[in-house]
């Protein structure tokens, strides 16, 4: 028996597909019933998608770093490993009582693999939009998953964020307190000692005492030019009376109103009892009164003179008296006002200590309040684009693609059948299976071929 040649024709083939044609349409056909079967059998599966927008802010606000731009695709990786996370899926799983739902896996790792193998993450290229699927047998529980799951995703993105503030802000609180204590402790011992010293402002300028001692100073200038001038007047005085001067005589005496007065009047004695000691005799008795009046006259001015020469020798006891009273006023004043400095020396120093830390508290309440600010603030700017829905129709099994992957896998079938069929049990079906397969010669062709 000749062998046939190695290599099929077209025409071959074709004549082959066309013997074939009820086998590989019978097969496609079976393969679409069992697709179809397997496709009413098979739990519907329903698949609920979000999309969310990721943004990181640029300035970190605790540590003041800058995050550049190049940084986005490593960052939402990040993202999206803590989505992946067992903190995250063991939340969505307790929110869910996912534990205690019928039929579950009652190991917490079978039950997480079993979620993350429905949970599907899909990252666009040169995009921050993150799109999240997952898929279950009900709608309602893929949306309800899909909620919780961004939800648990945003709290514990922003746990992550707010955390170092929050370690700050526990640290700046302890300091403030400090400070707070410190400012409290100072305030006390200014207020106990302005009370003991009995000074309320620290201030010298509204103070009277300066005033008081400069007034003291200057009468006491004063004072002490008066009896200068005093002794002055003295020496002077002196001087004429040692020369043998009557006090009366004196000009600094004679100026006194009682003793001129006196003076003047004996002055006219004087007068009268010359005129009428050239009309009457001696023993005229009116001259004889006169002279007694001038007498009595004369010794009375002498007495004024006396009297107006003692005081004004009292005059510079008085002002040395006004003199020592001054000084021993101006050096009280003095020992006060220098006691009241010493206080204020040390009120003073209460007060910038109790300024400075003021000054340290109100910085560090500033920069507290930037924490504060700080820690509210979440570092992953989460918005949601397209919230979760529960789906309409089923996304598994997908009809319309199993069909049509049944028909090409029924078409593949049966064209692999037909040609096992044809190659192992070999048929004439064209002019060239026999001049091929048997080696004739064909010289014509009569009648049409029902083969």
């Amino acid at each position: 028996m000749n062998s046939y040649p190695v290599g099929l024709t077209l025409n071959q083939l074709g004549a082959m597909l066309r013997y074939r044609l009820p086998t590989i349409l019978f097969v496609t056909l079976v393969t679409v019933l069992i697709t179809g079967v397997a496709v009413f059998l098979i739990p519907k599966t329903y698949t609920a998608s979000a999309e969310l927008f990721i943004e990181f802010r640029v300035n970190d606000p605790i540590s003041g770093r800058q995050f550049p731009a190049v940084l986005d695709e490593t960052y939402l990786q990040t993202q999206v490993d803590i989505i992946h996370s067992n903190e995250v899926v063991d939340r969505v799983i307790d929110s869910l009582h996912l534990m205690q739902a019928p039929g579950a896996e009652k190991s917490p790792q079978l039950l997480r693999e079993r979620v993350l193998k429905s949970l599907d993450i899909q990252l666009r290229r040169t995009s921050r939009i993150v799109e999240l699927q997952y898929s279950d047998r009900s709608p309602e529980k893929a949306r309800a998953f899909l909620e919780a799951l961004i939800k648990a995703y945003s709290d514990i993105n922003s746990e992550i964020s707010v955390a170092p503030a929050r370690a700050r802000t526990e640290q700046y609180s302890t300091q403030l307190q400090l400070l707070r204590n410190e400012i409290d402790g100072i305030q006390q011992k200014l207020t106990e000692y302005q009370q003991k010293a009995q000074i309320v402002d620290a201030d010298e300028r509204l103070d009277n005492r300066s005033r008081q001692l400069v007034e003291l100073s200057s009468k006491q200038l004063g004072i002490r030019t008066q009896r200068q001038e005093y002794e002055a007047r003295m020496r002077a005085l002196d001087v004429m009376i040692n020369s043998g001067n009557d006090i009366p005589d004196v000009p600094e005496i004679a100026q006194q109103p009682r003793v001129a007065e006196l003076k003047l009047r004996l002055s006219d004695l004087d007068r009268r009892i010359s005129d009428l000691s050239a009309t009457y005799g001696k023993q005229h008795p009116r001259l004889v009164a006169l002279r007694d009046e001038r007498e009595v006259l004369a010794d009375r001015l002498k007495r004024e003179a006396k009297a107006a020469l003692q005081g004004i020798r009292l005059e510079g006891m008085r002002l040395a008296d006004q003199e020592r009273a001054l000084g021993r006023s101006f050096d009280e004043q003095q020992r006060a006002l220098l006691d009241t400095k010493r206080h204020r020396d040390v009120i003073s120093s209460y007060q910038r200590q109790l300024e400075s830390t003021q000054r340290v508290y109100n910085t560090a309440v500033a920069k507290f309040d930037e924490i504060l600010m700080s820690g509210t603030v979440n570092g992953t700017s989460l918005s949601i684009l397209r919230k979760p829905e529960a789906p309409l129709k089923h996304s598994k099994p997908q009809i319309t693609k199993s069909v049509l992957m049944a028909i090409l896998v029924g078409l593949a079938l049966g064209l692999g059948l037909s040609f096992v069929l044809e190659v192992t049990v070999r048929r004439l079906r064209c002019l060239e299976d026999m001049e091929r397969g048997l080696g004739l010669r064909i010289f014509g062709q009569i009648g049409q071929s029902t083969v």
